[in-house]
Parts: C-alpha cells; structure tokens; sequence
C-alpha cells in the first residue's frame, strides 16, 4: 500500500470517528436540552422529593367552656416519638425496630405493630406513634436515636386535657387517634399524622370541625439522611374555634355528687322556654383522660365490663319504660278525646279486671284509692284511673299526643347516638311481633309500662312542653346552637292547666306521692310526676306471698321523677332517673327537690 493510499484510510477514519463524535455530542446536548427544557418540571419535582419535605401542622384545638367562662377542656404541651415508615423497605424497618427494642424505647406489642405492616405506605398512613407524652429522659434518649436513626421524628404537639373528666364523661366526650376509616371519610391529609386526634363522641365529636380548626403546611429541606437542614416555607394553620356550653359548671357538680350516692343513675336540667341542658349527668362516669393517651386493654376493661355501664350515655341512649309520668300523656288524650274531663271519676278498688287477668294499682295492698277524680289520680299515680281510661281509647289516641310531645322520636339534641324510644301501635306489634294487639297492651301503655320506652331526655322535653305553655324545643348543649322554638301545640289551654295543678299537687298537696319533698317556701314550689317502672313482672302468686319487692338489685324497679320549677313561672325542667332506685317518690323526687335548690343558688332560676 502506498503512503499515500495509507494517509487517505487514516483520514477517512477520522472523518468517521469525527462525525460519529458530532453526532454523539448532538445527541447528548439534544438529551439534555430535552431534559432541562422538556421534562425540567418531571426531574425538579423527583429532586424535590429527595431534598423537600412537606409536613402539615396540626391547628391548636378550640376550648370547651362552660356558660359561665370556665375552662372544661383545654391542651397542654407534649412531645411525640413517630417513626416515618415513606421509602421505607421492610429489611430497614425490622433494623430500625430492632434498635429501638435495645434502647428500650419501645416494648414488644409496639414492635409487632410496626413490623406488621405490610400494606403501601403513602402520605396518608406514613407515621407510625411509637410514644407519646414523653418524659424528658425518655426524650432525651430519642433526641440521640435520631442521629443514627433518621425516620425517627419527635413532634411538639398538643394533647387534651379535661379538667372535670367524670362529670362531664358523657357531655364533652373525648379525643382520640382516628382510624383509617375516620382520614378516609374526612378526606384530611392532616389527620394522618401521628399526634393527630379527633372528637370519637359527644361534643368532641358532634362538632369536631369547628374545634379541629384547619391545618398549616411546611416544607424543610432535609440531607441525604433525611436530617433537618432548613425550613423553606410555611403556610400557618388556623385554630378551631373555641365552644361555649349552656351548662353550668358548679350545677353540673352538684349533680353528679347527688347521683352519685347511687350505683347507676342519670339527671337532665333544661331551660322549660329555650331547649339550653343546664346540666346533664350520666352516672357513673369515667376518666376521659385515659384516651388523651394509648389507652391500656385493663382500662378498657374496666370500662366496657363494669355492669353499670359508665360509656353509655344513658341521657340519650338509655331506653326504660316511663311508669307513671306518663300518665299525663293518657290524662290528655283521654281530655282530648273527650271520653274524660276535670269531674269525672272512676272507682279505684286497688285492681281492674280485664278478661278475667288483674291488672293491679300500686295501692292494691290497701283496697286501692276509692272514687278519684284526674287531678287525685296523677297527684296520687292511682293506676286503676288511666286503666278505665285506656278502656275508652285507642292506642293510636295516646301515640299521637305522645308523639307531640317528642316521645318515640329524637329530641334533636346536638349530640351523636341518641335513640329514638318507642311509642307503640297495633301496625307496629304486628310488624315486629307478628302479634295482635290487645286491649291488655293498651292498658299497660297508658301507666308508660309494657312496650313503651323512653330516654331521660325526652322525658325532660316532654315535661317543659308541658311547663312552657305548648312550645315544642329542641334541646342543645352548645350556646352558639339556635334556640328552637318548632311551634306551638294545638291543645286545650284548660286541659293543660289540669295536668301541671295535678303535677302540682305531686308534690304540694298531703295526698301527692313526692309530698315529702316539697320546699318548704311559699314563693318557690315545684311540680312534677313520682314513678316506678318494673323491671320484671309480679306474679299473682309473688303477690299472695307478699313478695312484690325483690332482694335482687336487677330486679328492682327504676326509680323515676320528672318536674318544673317554679310553679309560678316555670322556668326549668328535670328528669331524674334512678336504675334500680325502687321508689319515685322516695329515691327520685328528693333528688329533684335538691337540684331545683341548686339551681336557684347558682342563679339557673330567677324569682
């Protein structure tokens, strides 16, 4: 090959190797022209990812205050242990609980909590409470673990604080971490992280959002090991908003050291013109600030095992047959009806016979209470007078009327899980019982016994109806709530003043079953209605023996009192409920005398 030929292959090689390096360097710049102009949004976003992060900020919570000004549920500062599990595989996550475990920062059960969770972590559910309330030398060890540990975050937070936790058990509520379900449903980011709680009932819960507030967002720049470098920015979170309750503090206490002389028991006082709940009591209560916290099963325990049932809100949820302060919802259909008025009598005897089966008066002991007019009957709770009523009446007559004053139906009180009580009908027997209804049934409806149920609410509503000259109210517990005046019922003036002078005598008159408790005070008198709801029936034979009050404390009757004050101008109603009390008019009506009292004191009633 001549030199010449060798120079032309050599330049020809390089023209090659040239072009090829044009092309390549044209490829590469295209590539990053593409990159940094094209996908400059996709590659900063994955950047960002890497070096920012965003974190919501929870609101400080709204206070709740009684109507006075009082603090009843506040926050205090606390310091939270949270181990972020986002980009997190499951090897380094067993190294992580692993070194945790021998630092003795976190016990066996959180260990298997954390290591079985194997579903996809997102933004929702990336933290995982290790501890809270942490004590500074508890602190103090996680502030080290964090150097060699980085998905360890410690958090400055806020926790409830419940200042009467007991008394106000079943008012307030109280605050707890929500489940998967509660983030899913609120559609609140914010609620994903691991101090986040939320209102589980009551106040807490009916009007979370006001008190939750909204929360607030930053965005840190942290190192490749994911440590703290710089805040970048923030948007501030707006605080929920503070809650002023119609009850009264020092009512409220009273109320539950009254109750609290008995085993099981339950009191509500309301305004007779505005529906406000003064105080509302459901006994026993129980410590809300267990749930502030992680909550033991032996707390748990104790709590849903106790056979006096403190978790339920027996103000609302509570279902018992009335007794005899339903008699004035019969007196008045049967006034309505015009089948009975002021003079009309019947024979009490101490029993009624109905196809051939007794149906006894409390005073069948005594040969009962004799000719007795509706003013004697409801002072005197003679049972025979409402059974010749319920001959004359239809079960429908006395629904209606009960139904108009709020009972079988919900009072519409703000706060979740009230229950509906029921007011029996022949449709109803015969849909759920596959039952034909009997005049039997009537009669046991018209004392409030058989298939009529009640709550201790509604009871209360149907009471300052009474008081309140016919105006429907719907009860609340939050000052801000509207006061509701539905409407006026369509009923005879007259009639309504012969049940509340009947109510009056309850308590005024010598012949009233709650007569020893009247107050001793001209110028406040209160009225009401005593009653005794059975729990179980009585035998024909247990009556023969003389066996009607039984040594058994569950199978003692609910001792039951409802009541106005003052006569004059009734301003308050109560309900007062006693399980297992026996007596309205020895355990229940007392009770009623000394919360009457109390609220005068505490300036509820002015006269």
């Amino acid at each position: 090959m001549s030199q010449y030929e060798e120079k032309r292959i050599i330049n020809k090689r390089i023209s090659s190797f040239i072009v090829i390096e044009i092309f390549l360097c044209i490829t590469v710049l295209v590539r990053l022209g593409y990159i940094q102009i094209f996908k400059f949004t996709h590659y900063k976003l994955l950047s960002d990812k890497n070096r920012l992060v965003a974190k919501h900020v929870l609101p400080h919570r709204g206070r709740i205050l009684d109507c006075t000004g009082e603090i009843l549920a506040k926050n205090k500062v606390i310091y939270s242990a949270s181990l972020d599990l986002l980009d997190t595989t499951h090897e380094r996550k067993k190294k992580v609980v692993d070194k945790l475990a021998k630092e003795k920062l976190i016990d066996e059960k959180t260990a298997e909590e954390v290591l079985s969770i194997d579903e996809k972590i997102n933004n929702s559910n990336r933290f995982v409470l290790l501890q809270e309330n942490l004590n500074w030398e508890t602190l103090s060890k996680y502030c080290i673990v964090t150097s060699r540990i980085p998905e360890i975050t410690i958090e400055k937070s806020q926790s409830r604080y419940y200042q009467y936790p007991e008394e106000f058990a079943h008012v307030i509520g109280y605050t707890s971490a929500p489940t998967k379900e509660d983030i899913k449903e609120s559609g609140n980011v914010a609620l994903a992280l691991s101090t986040a709680k939320i209102g589980k009932n009551c106040v807490e819960k009916q009007y979370n959002s006001e008190l939750f507030g909204r929360a607030g967002l930053k965005h840190i720049e942290v190192n490749s090991k994911r440590q703290f470098v710089r805040q970048i920015d923030s948007i501030d979170a707006i605080p929920g908003r503070d809650i002023q309750l119609t009850i009264n503090l020092s009512l409220q206490r009273e109320v539950y050291e009254l109750l609290s002389a008995y085993k099981s028991a339950s009191c509500v006082v309301i305004n007779v013109k505005t529906g406000a709940i003064l105080a509302m009591v459901s006994y026993p209560g129980y410590d809300t600030n267990i749930f502030t916290r992680k909550v033991s099963q032996k707390d748990l325990d104790e709590l849903y095992e106790n056979p006096y049932k403190p978790a339920l809100n027996k103000i609302i949820s509570g279902l018992y047959s009335p007794g005899s302060v339903f008699k004035m919802i019969t007196a008045l259909a049967g006034l309505k009806s015009g089948v009975i008025d002021r003079h009309t009598r019947f024979d009490c005897q101490g029993h009624c016979e109905l196809g051939g089966r007794k149906f006894h008066c409390w005073k069948w002991k005594y040969g009962g209470h004799g000719p007795v007019n509706l003013q004697e009957a409801i002072a005197e709770s003679c049972d025979v007078y409402f059974y010749n009523i319920a001959r004359l009446l239809k079960p429908e007559d006395i629904y209606e009327v009960a139904n108009d004053f709020c009972l079988g139906k919900i009072t519409g009180i703000d706060l979740p899980g009230e229950k509906q009580g029921l007011i029996p009908t022949k449709s109803w027997k015969k849909e759920k019982k596959r039952q034909t209804w009997t005049a039997g049934d009537t009669f046991n409806m018209a004392i409030g016994q058989g298939f009529v149920l009640a709550t201790p609410i509604q009871l209360a509503v149907m009471t300052a109806i009474l008081a309140n000259g016919l105006y429907q109210i719907t009860p609340h517990l939050v000052v801000n709530s509207e006061t509701k005046r539905i409407k006026k019922l369509n009923y005879n003036p007259a009639h309504i003043k012969l049940i509340l002078d009947g109510m009056y005598n309850v308590v005024n008159a010598q012949n009233g079953t709650a007569f020893r408790s009247a107050i001793d005070d001209e110028s406040f008198k209160f009225g009401g209605k005593t009653g005794s709801s059975q729990v179980s029936k009585i035998t024909e034979q247990q009556r023969k023996a003389g066996q009607t009050i039984s040594d058994d404390f569950w199978r003692k009757e609910h001792a039951i009192f409802v009541g106005y004050a003052p006569t004059s101008d009734p301003q308050i109603a109560v309900s007062v409920l006693v399980e297992h009390g026996e007596s309205g008019s020895r355990t229940a009506a007392p009770i009623a005398k000394a919360i009457f009292l109390a609220a005068r004191k505490y300036g509820q009633i002015t006269n």
